[in-house]
């Protein structure tokens, strides 16, 4: 009871302390990070990843929870840059000149709207203009399915698929290759014209293939050809697609949507599978935030008595090759794990 009333004075004042720090997990009280920009300078300081969770969004839809939701993405801002307030944590690592691209995932198990509606409000806490925000994946129709409300009109928060509609300014992907690694594909225009600042919206998931589909593996929705790179599960794939300039130096924020997970069985949506995380996984560090999830994912399966991802054949082994190209941190104990 402690512990929940803690959760609740923190979400209630977005900021007051009621979360530990673990390191290779053993909790550590009270320790602060520096911002993200300052840390960056330093290249000392361990990335960190905020694992924001409350159990009432295991309940009912999730779409009932909206304003449960933005509290608890503010305090996971707050928590992640060390900001006084959570307008304050949003300007940390946003500005109003930005263009950002919110990429969310409409396949299987969807990204929810109610959480990308949240990070919305805390673009436009930072000032960044409705207009210059973009929620985007391959198709219109895989959107609406997934429950997004389409709009191309220019006014307010933009949605659209990328090749569903070929008349939008930018509509469909550029008609070039961009080799990056091995991999040689067209790039949605979205993500290589239209935004100069992205945050990837994951769903927290299994991947029968790449084993983890996450922050990284969501970016084969920015290419007209995923199909070609499923060998070697996924991998140097995923790497070489986020390593490409229209998205490593945009990434800005990974926010992996677990208020609906699956460990098992994915991508496709299975409910057998279904795991009422009821939270979020926030990081400014990609690979951070994969790996971390990627964890969570391994410790849900044992749990059930499942085979490790690396026994199913499938291990995430992108991330690991992202951390070796100096993309992020992988290494668990060199990770700030914070819960909200």
């Amino acid at each position: 009871m402690a512990r929940e009333r803690s959760r609740r004075d923190f979400l209630a004042q977005v900021g007051a302390a009621a979360a530990g720090v673990v390191f290779g997990g053993t909790a550590t009280p009270g320790c602060r990070a520096e911002p993200p920009k300052a840390r960056q300078r330093a290249g000392k300081s361990p990335p960190r990843v905020v694992i924001a969770r409350d159990e009432k969004l295991t309940r009912g839809k999730v779409d009932e929870h909206r304003e449960l939701l933005r509290r608890l993405l503010d305090a996971a801002m707050q928590r992640l840059t060390n900001a006084p307030d959570a307008a304050a944590a949003w300007r940390q690592l946003f500005t109003p000149k930005n263009r950002v691209g919110i990429k969310v995932n409409t396949l299987g198990l969807s990204t929810q709207p109610a959480v990308v509606d949240a990070i919305a409000a805390g673009l436009r806490r930072a000032g960044v203009p409705a207009e210059n925000i973009i929620i985007w994946d391959r198709l219109d129709y895989e959107l609406g399915e997934a429950g997004f409300k389409l709009n191309k009109s220019g006014r307010g928060v933009q949605c659209r698929g990328t090749d569903a509609d070929q008349t939008v300014r930018g509509g469909g992907y550029q008609q070039r290759i961009e080799s990056s690694g091995q991999i040689g594909s067209w790039f949605s225009r979205i993500v290589a014209e239209q935004v100069d600042t992205l945050i990837s919206v994951p769903v927290l998931k299994d991947h029968n293939l790449a084993g983890a589909s996450l922050g990284m593996k969501n970016f084969y929705g920015a290419i007209h050809n995923p199909n070609k790179y499923h060998d070697n599960n996924c991998d140097p794939y995923v790497v070489d697609v986020v390593s490409h300039r229209y998205i490593r130096p945009k990434w800005r924020l990974t926010v992996v949507d677990g208020t609906r997970a699956q460990y098992h069985a994915g991508p496709g949506k299975h409910p057998g599978f279904a795991w009422p995380f009821g939270g979020l996984i926030v990081s400014s560090d990609f690979v951070a935030a994969d790996a971390v999830a990627a964890h969570l994912l391994q410790t849900q399966r044992k749990e059930k008595g499942l085979k490790s991802l690396a026994e199913e054949g499938q291990p995430p082994k992108h991330i690991a090759t992202a951390a070796a190209r100096g993309l992020g941190v992988a290494d668990l104990s060199k990770i700030q794990r914070v819960e909200v």
